[in-house]
């Protein structure tokens, strides 16, 4: 009989006097089993309580995703169709074993397949239709790198057009207050950082909790897609969107 059949016939029962307080030695004696047997037993039950954890405990519906190709042992077939690099596929990994929370970068790589507010959007809330756009970035940089990371960042997303839309109005400030967030934390985001000159140099890419404190009123997806890549009827939504938010604020 191997190690997982004597760990199916006797785990619960190990596991209940290893609660017990019974000792490794008085164990071994009572089921008959060696060091090694009990040593990976304990692996095998310890394997088993994590997994009954996992799928139990309430998660963001990519992490679900993501869990369950792990589960299946799909994960890294997956992972390299999604065309990830091996150090997103090894971030990914690692996010999804909770090791690290998501960064911006794995859920930009992923924006094609896995919608960004899937990461923000818990599995038992219900998500926001994903923004429909052409993903025109991935045409000139096929991995999202140090690279392209930097000339992305001199680019505005969706998310920033909204907010220069409320700084244009003078209604950030009240806009950030009416989320629980405070400017200076809202300003690293949203304002363009400059060169010592003066020069332009590039936009500081939002967190999840910050992205988060907005969601309601600025789609999470909006952060990761950039202007050319929706329609001009769309483009013009976002900014309507922020001009009525600013209306309504300078109202009071």
């Amino acid at each position: 009989m191997d190690t997982e059949e004597i760990a199916e016939r006797i785990g619960t029962q190990v596991l209940t006097d290893i609660m017990k307080g019974m000792g490794e030695a008085e164990i071994l004696k009572k089921y008959g089993i060696s060091e090694l047997q009990f040593s990976q037993i304990k692996r095998i039950i310890l394997q088993q309580v994590k997994d009954k954890i996992d799928s139990t405990e309430i998660t963001t519906h990519a992490l679900r995703f993501f869990k369950t190709l792990v589960k299946e042992r799909s994960f890294a077939t997956k992972a390299q169709e999604y065309g990830l690099t091996a150090p997103q596929q090894k971030l990914l990994y690692n996010v999804t074993r909770g090791d690290f929370r998501a960064t911006y970068g794995i859920i930009f790589a992923l924006r094609n397949i896995i919608s960004p507010s899937q990461w923000i959007y818990r599995e038992d809330e219900e998500l926001p239709e994903p923004v429909k756009f052409n993903p025109l970035v991935e045409k000139k940089y096929p991995h999202y790198d140090f690279d392209s990371r930097n000339e992305l960042a001199k680019e505005s997303t969706l998310g920033n057009i909204f907010f220069d839309t409320l700084k244009e109005r003078r209604a950030m400030s009240k806009f950030c207050a009416m989320h629980n967030c405070e400017k200076l934390e809202a300003a690293n985001f949203v304002y363009m950082k400059h060169h010592k000159n003066g020069e332009l140099r590039y936009l500081a890419r939002p967190t999840l909790p910050f992205i988060k404190k907005f969601r309601a009123d600025v789609p999470p997806d909006w952060w990761f897609i950039y202007p050319d890549e929706v329609t001009k009827e769309y483009l013009q939504e976002v900014r309507n969107k922020a001009n009525e938010w600013a209306s309504s604020i300078l109202r009071y």
